[in-house]
C-alpha cells in the first residue's frame, strides 16, 4: 500500500523536474509514511538516476543524492513514490523498483495477494528472487510475460512501469479499480497520482470545475461515471485496463480482463446446493490469501451477512483470536452492535465497540473534505474511518472487511428487489413471484407493495420538492443521463461496473490510507465476482431473501440470526438525526455560501423540508458545498 506520482513530458527533458516530482510525491505522504522515493528518467538518452528524499529510509539516503540536489538536471519522466509497508518490512521493498538488468523499473502501488503462487511459477521458470516483497513478484512477472502478467495476478494495483527497451511508459489498474490512477493529459505531457490533490500540485493553472460532475452527483448521487472527476481534465484510468504512452505522447489503451455476466451460461444448470458449496470454496481462499502481512491484521465488524462471514472464516483460517471492532449508535433502529456481539463470541474475537458521537465529523471537517477530494455519499464514511484508526493505534495495519457483498450478491432492496418482481411478471413466472413477494424477509406484504409503487410511480406520491429548483448555473438544464438498469441483471451490471463500485472503491482507498491502513476485501476477489455473475438471478434472490445463495454457503458457519436475519441494515448511519442535529451549523454554511453552482435562498427556505424528507439530496447539496468553500474557494469551512 502506497502512494505513486509521476510526470511524463512530450517535448524533451527539462530541469526542475526534480522539485516538481518531490512536490507531487510529499502531497500524498499520508499514503506512506515508512518510506520515500524517486526516480528520474531521460528518455532520449536511456539514463536513469534514482533518488532518495529526507524520509527515505537511512540506507537508501546512505546509498542514493537527494532529489532536492538535482533540480538542474534534464529528465522528461519522472516517478515517486511513498512506502506503506505490510510486505517484506525491510529495505527490499523500496521503491522505485528497477530490475537488475535495467531494463525496467517503475513504481507500484497495492499488494499482490497470490504473489507466492506467481513466485513459484517465475521459479520454476528459473527466475531468481532477493526479496520476500510482492513488489518483486510484480515487476518481474512483467519482465517475463509483458503485459499478459495482469491476467495472472490476484490483488489490488496502480502500476507505472517504464520499459526501456520499448522506451514506453505502462500505466496498469486491478480488475475492478480498487487502487486509483488519476491522469491529466496536458500538450506537453501527462501528469498521474494516487490522489487529484498531487496532480494540482503539479499544474501550473488552475483546473475547471466539471459541471456535468456536479450535476450528476446532485441528482443521483453517484461519482466517478465514466472516468470522470469534479476537476475538468483529469480522470481515472479505467479498471482491468493498460495505458501505453511513448515519449511524444502517443498514448494506446487496452483491457486485459472484462467483467462477463453470463446467467445463462454454464452454472445455470447448478443445484443451490453445489453453487452454495462452489460459492463457499471460492471465498474461503479469497480470505486466506488476504491474510498475508507481516503486520498486524484485524476485521471490521458491523454484523451483518457480509462482514460476519469474513470474520468467521478469517477466524478459522487463523492460529490466534482476530480483533474486531464495531461502531454502536445510540439510535436502536440503526444500532447492528448486538448482532456484532454475537459473532464475536461465536468466533471467540478480541471484540471491540467504538460508539459514535455526532460531533466527531464536525471536529475534523476541514481535514477530512481535503483528503477526499471532491464531493462524497455520506458522512458515514468519517464514522469509518475513525474505526479504522482506532484499529491503527490497537497496531492493526490491515483490516478484512465485508465491501461488496451488496453489488456482488443483489442486496439493495430497493433496487434489486422491486425490480426482480417486476422481470418475473413480465417472464409470467407467478409462482416465484407469489414465493417471493409472501416470503420476503424484510417487510410483510403490504409493506412491500407499498414500497414498490412508491418507487415505480414516484408521480403519484405527490409532488415534492422539485430538484431543478434548488440547482444555479445552467445545471437545472442539463439533461439526466439514462438508466442500463432496466432489469435486475442489468442493474447488478451497471452497480458492479459503473454506478457504485468505482465509487466506493475510490472513496475506502482515500480513507483508509489517510492513516494508514489497507483494506481488503475478499468479497471483491475477481473469481467470486466472476462467479457470482455466472449465477441465475434466482440463487441470488430466492424465497423472499436477497443475497439467498451467500447466506447458504454461510449457513453453518454463523449464527442463525444472523444468517437468516430479517431486517437488513447495510452499514447503518442515522443520517436525518445527524443532518437534524447539525442544523445551525447547516444553516450558517449556505447563509454564507457563494456557490454558483445551488441556488442557496430556495435551499435556506427548506431547508427543515429537506433534511426531513430528502436527507440523501440535503447531504449532497452540503457536500458539494463543503467541497467547493475547502477545493475551489480554498477556504476554511469552519474556523
Amino acid at each position: 500500500m502506497c502512494g505513486i506520482s509521476g510526470i511524463f513530458l512530450f517535448d524533451g527533458p527539462q530541469s526542475g523536474m526534480a522539485s516538481r516530482i518531490h512536490r507531487m510525491t510529499d502531497t500524498i505522504r499520508h499514503r506512506g509514511p515508512d518510506d520515500e522515493g524517486y526516480c528520474l528518467i531521460n528518455t532520449k538518452t536511456g539514463g536513469y538516476q534514482l533518488a532518495a528524499g529526507p524520509e527515505s529510509v537511512a540506507e537508501i539516503r546512505q546509498k542514493q543524492r537527494l532529489i532536492n540536489e538535482m533540480n538542474q538536471e534534464h529528465f522528461d519522466l519522472v516517478l515517486g513514490h511513498r512506502r506503506f509497508a505490510i510486505l517484506d518490512l525491510t529495505v527490499g521493498g523500496h521503491q522505485p523498483y528497477f530490475d537488475p538488468n535495467g531494463k525496467i523499473g517503475g513504481v507500484f502501488n497495492g499488494l499482490i495477494y497470490n504473489y507466492k503462487e506467481v513466485k513459484a511459477e517465475l521459479e520454476a521458470n528459473g527466475l531468481a528472487f532477493y526479496t520476500d516483497c510482492d513488489t518483486e513478484v510484480l515487476f518481474k512477472a512483467y519482465g517475463y510475460w509483458g503485459e499478459k502478467c495482469f491476467a495472472k495476478l490476484n490483488g489490488t494495483w496502480a502500476i507505472a512501469i517504464y520499459d526501456f527497451n520499448k522506451r514506453e511508459l505502462i500505466l496498469s489498474r486491478d480488475r475492478l479499480g480498487k487502487k486509483p490512477i488519476y491522469l491529466h493529459r496536458g500538450r506537453n505531457g501527462l501528469y498521474f497520482a494516487s490522489e487529484i490533490k498531487a496532480i494540482l500540485q503539479a499544474l501550473d493553472a488552475e483546473v475547471a470545475v466539471n459541471e456535468r460532475a456536479v450535476f450528476d452527483y446532485l441528482t443521483s448521487g453517484y461519482r466517478d461515471l465514466a472516468q470522470h472527476t469534479f476537476y475538468e481534465g483529469i480522470e481515472s484510468l479505467p479498471p482491468a485496463s493498460v495505458l501505453r504512452i511513448n515519449a511524444n505522447g502517443k498514448t494506446v489503451s487496452s483491457k486485459y480482463w472484462e467483467l462477463q455476466s453470463r446467467r445463462d451460461g454454464a452454472l445455470a444448470g447448478a443445484t443451490p446446493t453445489e453453487a452454495a458449496q462452489a460459492l463457499r470454496r471460492i471465498l474461503e481462499d479469497a480470505v486466506r490469501i488476504r491474510m498475508r502481512a507481516d503486520v498486524g491484521l484485524g476485521v471490521e465488524l458491523s454484523g451483518g451477512l457480509d462482514s460476519s462471514s469474513i470474520a468467521g472464516l478469517a477466524s478459522a483460517a487463523h492460529s490466534t483470536p482476530l480483533s474486531c471492532f464495531t461502531v454502536e449508535y445510540p439510535q436502536t433502529q440503526w444500532n447492528e452492535e448486538p448482532y456484532a456481539r454475537e459473532v464475536a463470541m461465536r468466533f471467540h474475537m478480541d471484540y471491540h465497540v467504538v460508539r459514535s458521537p455526532e460531533r466527531w465529523f464536525w471536529n475534523d471537517v476541514n481535514e477530512f473534505v481535503a483528503l477526499h477530494e471532491e464531493p462524497f455519499h455520506s458522512p458515514n464514511l468519517h464514522t469509518q474511518q475513525a474505526v479504522w484508526r482506532l484499529m491503527h493505534d490497537a497496531n492493526i495495519r490491515v483490516i478484512l472487511y465485508g465491501a461488496g457483498g451488496d453489488e456482488v450478491f443483489a442486496g439493495y432492496r430497493k433496487e434489486y428487489f422491486y425490480r426482480y418482481l417486476r422481470d418475473l411478471l413480465k417472464r409470467g413466472e407467478m409462482g416465484a413471484f407469489r414465493k417471493n413477494f409472501m416470503n420476503f424477509s424484510e417487510l410483510s406484504a403490504h409493506e412491500l407493495l407499498a414500497k414498490a409503487w412508491q418507487q415505480y410511480f414516484p408521480k403519484a406520491n405527490g409532488n415534492g420538492l422539485a430538484l431543478r429548483s434548488l440547482l444555479h448555473n445552467g445545471l437545472a438544464r442539463m439533461p439526466m443521463r439514462e438508466s442500463n438498469g432496466a432489469t435486475t441483471e442489468a442493474q447488478l451490471y451497471s452497480n458492479m461496473t459503473e454506478l457504485k463500485m468505482p465509487y466506493w472503491l475510490l472513496s475506502n482507498d482515500k480513507n483508509s490510507l489517510a492513516i494508514p491502513v489497507e483494506v481488503r476485501a475478499p468479497l471483491l476477489d475477481y473469481r467470486l465476482v466472476e462467479f457470482a455473475f455466472q449465477l441465475p438471478v434466482g440463487l441470488l434472490i430466492r424465497d423472499g431473501w436477497l443475497k439467498w445463495i451467500l447466506r447458504q454457503a454461510m449457513d453453518d458457519v454463523l449464527p442463525p440470526k444472523i444468517t437468516w436475519r430479517r431486517q437488513k441494515m447495510g452499514y447503518p448511519f442515522p443520517l436525518q438525526d445527524w443532518l437534524q442535529s447539525s442544523q445551525k451549523i447547516i444553516t450558517e454554511l449556505f447563509q454564507r455560501s457563494d456557490n454558483p453552482y445551488l441556488n442557496k435562498t430556495m435551499i435556506g427556505q427548506n431547508l427543515g423540508a429537506l433534511m426531513a424528507q430528502h436527507p440523501e439530496q440535503m447531504w449532497r447539496m452540503l457536500s458539494l458545498e463543503l467541497w467547493h468553500k475547502r477545493f475551489i474557494k480554498q477556504e476554511k469551512i469552519l474556523l
